[in-house]
């Protein structure tokens, strides 16, 4: 009997469960490494290493002993940036093999050069250097944003009205970063994610997902995302061919790539930045049922050595009556969780996804995601319908009996949303 290939996963981050499952489906022997004594992923796994995933030397050698064929990830830059550096030394295929496509995909200012060079819409930005000189600072006009160009997940990123909480806001980003610190104009509108699929150097845009954040909380706290066509065919017209453009200015030629996109007051769409890997949404889980491709067994495809042409792009046509989504579990406390309930009900639902790699007795801070769930729909109905059984279900609390978790429940603007850009079409 011929042996299963072996493949490595770095990590138990958001979308490895879903990969060990798609690998599992191919007959893959999966072995997960991290320094997590258990988590959803290494339960499902065949093995498991106590390795933490930045010991490259020793993940080498036990990868040449243990004879790895290839190598996956999760949505998680750092450790996408440990396994290129290990399939460089094993010699194993990675789709982000180019260096600098992956650098523009980690950097705000580059992708954003990048960006002006082509035509492609970036809201405008200020000089401003550590030397702080007033002849640079009295150019600004507020409300702008201040941001490292290297930090995800809004770490260092501030909102300033004036001169004051410019300079506390420039110097709190540059105590966290190295990098160029970006002063650009605050845009004021919903926020897009779109991701596209590439092969042979060529791209094609997979979905277009609108975020929502629960009324009374913070607005970058996108507790819902869901695929919408509400203000996409706009993005088709306006944005699609030049993001394109960038895609192969920043040469990337295979694999997935994303953009977090803003439709500003004024009417407009605005790139703020790229990531050149699976997006911590995890929308494209429920997306392969909308649309019929299958975002981890592309990016599975190319670990395996498995190279696609154009023509293997997935040729989708908008607009989709089903809707992709996914809930964003964010904390509204901070401390250990205590307890869970709720999973096993919602586990059995049709269509539902889960992904929660923090459990009991887990630490988690202020405004983290803890977890995802996705959830796949024929229709916003289906959707707004199994969000209120889930909403229902799941409860995580800490010792003192408190809801750790924002529930998102504004039902009336998904229903909106949804039926205003079937419409548009």
């Amino acid at each position: 009997m011929k042996k299963a290939k072996k493949l490595l996963i770095l990590g138990s981050d958001f979308g490895t469960i879903e990969v060990v499952k798609e690998a599992k489906k191919r007959g893959l022997y999966v072995i997960v490494a991290d320094l997590m004594k258990t988590s959803p992923t290494k339960q499902l796994a065949d093995e498991t290493w106590m390795i933490s995933t930045t010991d490259i030397d020793i993940l080498e050698e036990k990868c040449r002993e243990g004879n790895i064929e290839a190598l996956m990830f999760g949505a998680s830059d750092f450790n996408i940036n440990n396994c290129r550096i290990l399939a460089n030394r094993l010699k194993l295929p990675i789709y982000c093999e180019n260096d600098y496509s992956w650098e523009v995909a980690r950097n705000k200012r580059k992708f954003k050069d990048i960006c002006k060079k082509v035509g492609a819409p970036v809201a405008q930005d200020y000089l401003v250097t550590d030397s702080l000189l007033e002849e640079d600072l009295s150019k600004i006009e507020y409300p702008v944003v201040v941001k490292p160009s290297d930090k995800s997940g809004n770490r260092g990123m501030s909102y300033c009205s004036n001169k004051e909480e410019l300079l506390s806001a420039y110097n709190m980003a540059r105590e966290i970063s190295n990098e160029k610190i970006i002063v650009e104009r605050q845009l004021h509108g919903k926020e897009y994610n779109i991701h596209y699929a590439l092969a042979d150097g060529e791209s094609t845009l997979l979905y277009f997902s609108s975020t929502h954040h629960e009324p009374e909380y913070a607005d970058n706290l996108y507790s819902f995302k869901c695929t919408t066509s509400e203000n996409l065919k706009q993005f088709i017209n306006e944005v699609d061919d030049k993001l394109k453009k960038v895609f192969k200015e920043a040469k990337c030629k295979e694999g997935i790539v994303w953009v977090d996109a803003i439709r500003d007051d004024d009417g407009h769409f605005y790139l703020l930045e790229m990531g050149y890997r699976f997006g911590g949404v995890m929308t494209y889980v429920p997306y392969n049922l909308s649309s019929g491709f299958n975002t981890i067994g592309w990016m599975l495809d190319i670990s395996l050595g498995i190279k696609h042409k154009k023509r293997d792009l997935p040729k989708i046509k908008f607009p989709l009556t089903s809707v992709a989504a996914s809930y964003h579990l964010f904390t509204k406390i901070d401390g250990e969780i205590f307890k869970i309930d709720g999973l096993k009900e919602i586990e059995k639902m049709k269509d539902v996804f889960v992904d929660i790699p923090k459990r009991e007795q887990n630490i988690v801070r202020l405004n983290a995601c803890m977890g995802l769930i996705g959830i796949y729909g024929e229709n916003i109905e289906e959707i707004c319908n199994k969000l209120r059984k889930i909403n229902l279900y799941l409860k995580i609390i800490d010792s003192n009996n408190k809801l750790m978790i924002i529930k998102y429940d504004d039902y009336n603007e998904l229903i909106r949303e949804y039926n205003t850009g079937i419409r548009s079409f």
